[in-house]
């Protein structure tokens, strides 16, 4: 359970974020935040670096689609089409050659 010595509750909710705590998945020490009041605690900042969970990446997916869906796309474009494209025009011509 977090230490929360500083927090202040409000009405029945206890804010807890960027407080001292053990992680409630997995045991970590570090600064993190309680979604529910205390029961969980979840560690965002380690001694080894910003610990990240699915749901933080699910929350950003919105603002990185797009770009990612932009380099994807000038990926394709720029370097593999082109490789399928003379692949066609060689497999044409293989063709054409040894019916003509």
């Amino acid at each position: 359970m977090p230490e929360n010595t500083n927090d202040e509750p409000v009405g029945n909710v206890l804010f807890i974020a960027m407080d001292k705590g053990i992680d409630s998945e997995t045991g970590q020490l570090g600064y993190g935040y309680s979604p529910d009041n205390g029961r969980t605690f979840y560690v965002t900042n380690t001694i080894k670096g910003r610990k990240f969970r699915q749901e933080d990446a699910d929350r950003l997916w919105k603002f990185l689609k797009p770009m990612i869906g932009k380099l994807v796309e000038e990926k394709f474009k720029n370097e593999f089409l082109p490789r399928i494209e003379a692949k066609i025009n060689d497999d044409t011509e293989k063709k054409t050659g040894k019916e003509g």
